[in-house]
C-alpha cells in the first residue's frame, strides 16, 4: 500500500510541474509602417556587378540600366524596435512610387520590370551593399505614376527571427531602361516598409497552475511523511518478533 502511495505522489507532482512549466501564450497582432533610416543610390560605372559611387537621391537620374552603367536605389530600416525574437512576420510590404520615366539625361526607355534585393543592413550608405542583396521579387513598371508593392515577407522574417538590427532593400531594373523613383529631384521620398505581425507573449504560469502546483507538492510531502512514519511503526514490530522466535 505504501508503493502506492508513493507513486501517486511522484505523479501527482511531475503532472502539477508539467502544467506549471507549461506556457500560457498569447499572441498580439500588430501593424507597423515603418521609415527608412537611410535612403541612398549606387552606382556601378563599369558593369561589373560592383558599386563603387554613391549618390543621394536629390542628385540621382533614378533607377537605370544601360550597357556600361547601372544605377540602383536602396532603403535601410531599423529593426531594433519593435520588433523581438518573439515576433513572427504575417505580411511585409516594401511600398514606394514611380516618380517619372521622362529621365532626360538617359532617355533609354521604360526597363519594363524592376526586382528588389534584401540584405542585412548597417544603418549606413555603402557601396559595397549593390553586391550584397539577394532577389526577393518583382513588379511589372507599365508608363505612369503610382504606388509599388514588392513582397518581402520571407527575408523580413528571418531578419527579426535572426534578431538583425537592420534590413536593407535595393531597387534595381531588370532590363535595359530608366525609371525615377521618389526623391527624384525633390520630390517626396515615398518609401515605407509596411509589417503585419504576431507578436507572442512570454511563457507564464496561470495563477490556478501555480496553486495545483503547490498543492500537488503539498500531497506529496504529506505522503512522504506518512509513508516514513509506518516504516518506523513497522521496523520495531519485526524486530519483537524475531526476538521472540529466538
Amino acid at each position: 500500500m505504501s508503493n502506492l502511495y508513493h507513486k501517486i505522489a511522484i505523479a501527482s507532482v511531475c503532472t502539477a510541474l508539467g502544467f506549471a512549466l507549461g506556457a500560457n501564450e498569447e499572441a498580439y497582432s500588430a501593424t507597423f509602417s515603418l521609415q527608412p533610416t537611410t535612403a541612398f543610390a549606387v552606382r556601378d560605372s563599369n558593369s561589373d556587378g560592383l558599386g563603387d559611387l554613391l549618390i543621394s537621391l536629390e542628385n540621382t537620374i533614378g533607377i537605370r540600366k544601360a550597357a556600361q552603367v547601372e544605377d540602383a536605389e536602396f532603403a535601410e530600416f531599423n529593426l531594433s524596435f519593435p520588433f523581438t525574437p518573439n515576433t513572427v512576420v504575417n505580411s511585409a510590404v516594401f511600398y514606394t512610387r514611380i516618380a517619372t520615366f521622362e529621365v532626360s539625361e538617359v532617355g533609354i526607355g521604360n526597363p519594363g520590370s524592376l526586382g528588389i534585393f534584401g540584405y542585412v543592413g548597417n544603418g549606413t550608405a555603402e557601396t559595397s551593399d549593390f553586391e550584397a542583396g539577394t532577389f526577393l521579387s518583382s513588379v511589372n513598371t507599365p508608363f505612369g505614376t503610382y504606388d509599388l508593392a514588392f513582397d518581402v515577407t520571407q527575408f523580413l522574417n528571418q531578419r527579426v527571427r535572426n534578431a538583425d538590427a537592420f534590413a536593407g532593400f535595393g531597387i534595381r531594373a531588370l532590363n535595359l531602361g530608366n525609371v525615377a523613383l521618389g526623391g527624384y529631384r525633390g520630390t517626396p521620398i515615398a518609401t515605407r516598409l509596411i509589417v503585419e505581425t504576431d507578436i507572442v507573449a512570454e511563457p507564464v504560469p496561470e495563477p490556478t497552475t501555480i496553486f495545483g502546483s503547490a498543492l500537488a507538492l503539498g500531497l506529496g510531502g504529506w505522503l512522504k511523511r506518512k509513508k516514513s512514519s509506518q516504516q518506523h511503526k513497522t521496523t520495531p514490530m519485526r524486530l519483537i518478533y524475531g526476538l521472540t522466535r529466538v
